[in-house]
């Protein structure tokens, strides 16, 4: 990997124009890291002092592992030459940019933006990118996704669906020291809301739909914050792909035009649209359709289950049609499309039991979940085992209670990144809707043995929804990131020992 140009604490302080309000800086040091998290600081670093729940003690341990210079809204008695400007979010994409030479301007990104469907719309999209690069000897694609990142150097498992600034750049500059070309990522209403995306320029943005989520005090206080965020992302670019059929396209679609970009529109039964599908048919495990491009109509297939993917896919498809990929590599591309923990299904050998493990977490996601599975699983009971996260999305816990009270025939509630809330109060709190909407429910705090419990109780022709957490491998209790059994594992584990019993 080519190192990078080392730049002096001064000349940060002159990209920070119109945010500084002080600073000190003594014998002006070379910058050799760049970090806003105590815990792996090397030394030569800048640190960033950011966040609500930021502690002195932090910028300590950072001096300590070799930081030499800090950045904050306010000083520290802390003997460390800084920078005090009046928004540290705003200043680390500024910081990120010349510490890694401004990688964004060799990379085609590409944005995706949504209540749903933004990681199966990603997985869909890379395939296809990643078919056509490999024709022509190129690398493979990178990506930012909610379930894991890879940039070129590594991939592993992610933790914000938007990371922040600096970690985004240091993905960018990975990436453009692979000879990559393409970068695709989920871009969430926070990411938007809180600068991540400052500086970067996209080649392309998508807009899937609309639902309320993320709404609490430490997100967004309403609905018109929320969608306020996720309107920023036209201002990153010039070509926009809407779906033409959902909540608010008249808003959104005017947001886009107001920043002069080009529109595509698509949908899945308007012809109105510039791409839309026809002939739509439920072939196992998922769909045929035929798509109009243009003058011209091709056939195409996904093997997901759930109507809601075809939109997916030609949200995939509309932004691939204007990076110009060829439609053999499209065809392709959606048709091999896995997406981990997303609408996966595991069957007993008896087909007695069946289990779906997704990622479904918000209103919208789990509305079509539900009518998808009663379209597709008609003479089944309905499980679910979920939960909500802690601290965040607090409306989730009315949405989710109701939909699922009204939809499923049991429900085991369980826990989901906590954080420093009680699983026990969560779950009572969703619980209070559940039983308003109808529904009957356990709390069963441990969520492996709320899925093993699930399982076990599970008689002929049930379905067993487990929701939320998909593939992940780790629950947010407190501030740390502890390593669990992934709901896919456990799911594998119980089919595995059921099996072994027949």
């Amino acid at each position: 990997m080519p190192e990078l140009t080392r730049y002096t604490l001064s000349q940060y302080v002159g990209d920070l124009t119109g945010l500084i309000t002080g600073k000190k800086i003594a014998d002006d040091p070379r910058i050799t890291g760049l970090s806003y998290d105590s815990r792996i600081v090397k030394p030569g670093s800048l640190f960033v002092c950011k966040g609500a729940a930021f502690k002195e003690n932090y910028l300590v341990q950072a001096r300590d592992k070799g930081a030499i210079a800090y950045i904050a809204e306010r000083a520290y008695p802390v003997d460390l030459p800084h920078i005090l400007v009046s928004d540290v979010r705003e200043a680390m994409p500024i910081l990120a940019q010349r510490y890694y030479n401004h990688p964004e301007k060799d990379i085609d990104i590409i944005g995706i933006t949504g209540t749903k469907g933004k990681s199966t719309t990603l997985y869909m999209l890379r395939e296809m990118l990643n078919l056509w690069q490999e024709e022509s000897g190129l690398p493979a694609v990178a990506f930012v996704s909610t379930i894991e990142t890879y940039d070129g150097v590594a991939k592993f498992e992610s933790h914000l669906t938007t990371p922040e600034a600096m970690d985004l750049y240091r993905y960018l500059h990975n990436a453009r020291s692979q000879g990559i070309k393409y970068l695709v990522m989920e871009v969430s209403s926070q990411g938007l809301k809180y600068n991540r995306m400052d500086g970067i320029r996209l080649a392309v943005a998508a807009f899937l739909n609309l639902s309320e989520d993320h709404i609490s005090p430490i997100e967004h206080p309403d609905y018109e914050d929320y969608l306020a965020a996720k309107l920023r992302i036209f201002k990153l670019t010039d070509k926009s792909v809407l779906n033409l059929n959902i909540r608010e396209i008249e808003r959104i679609a005017a947001a886009a035009r107001l920043e002069n970009n080009r529109i595509r529109y698509y949908s899945s039964y308007n012809k109105k649209a510039d791409i839309f599908s026809a002939d739509i048919r439920r072939v196992d495990p998922g769909y045929v359709f035929k798509v109009k491009l243009a003058e011209y109509i091709f056939p195409f297939r996904i093997n997901m289950p759930g109507r809601f993917n075809v939109d997916n896919a030609l949200a995939a498809i509309s932004i691939a049609n204007w990076l110009r990929c060829p439609v053999e590599f499209m065809q392709k591309g959606v048709e091999n499309a896995y997406v981990p923990g997303r609408m996966e299904l595991f069957t007993t050998l008896d087909r007695k039991i069946i289990v779906l493990v997704d990622y479904a977490h918000n209103k919208l996601s789990f509305q079509e979940l539900f009518a998808t599975v009663r379209d597709d699983f008609p003479d089944h009971k309905h499980i679910a085992i979920f939960g909500c996260p802690g601290a965040k999305g607090i409306s989730r816990r009315q949405d989710l209670g109701t939909v699922a009270g009204a939809s499923a025939d049991y429900i085991y509630l369980t826990e989901e990144d906590p954080r420093f809330e009680k699983v026990e109060d969560i779950s009572k709190e969703i619980g209070h809707f559940i039983e308003t909407a109808g529904g009957r429910y356990t709390i069963i705090p441990d969520r492996k043995e709320a899925i093993k419990t699930a399982f076990q109780n599970a008689e002929d022709k049930t379905l067993l929804l487990i929701l939320g957490k998909g593939n992940e491998t780790s629950q947010l209790r407190g501030s740390v990131h502890e390593t669990v059994q992934s709901d896919i594992s456990i799911a594998r584990e119980l089919i595995a020992e059921y099996d072994n019993q027949l």
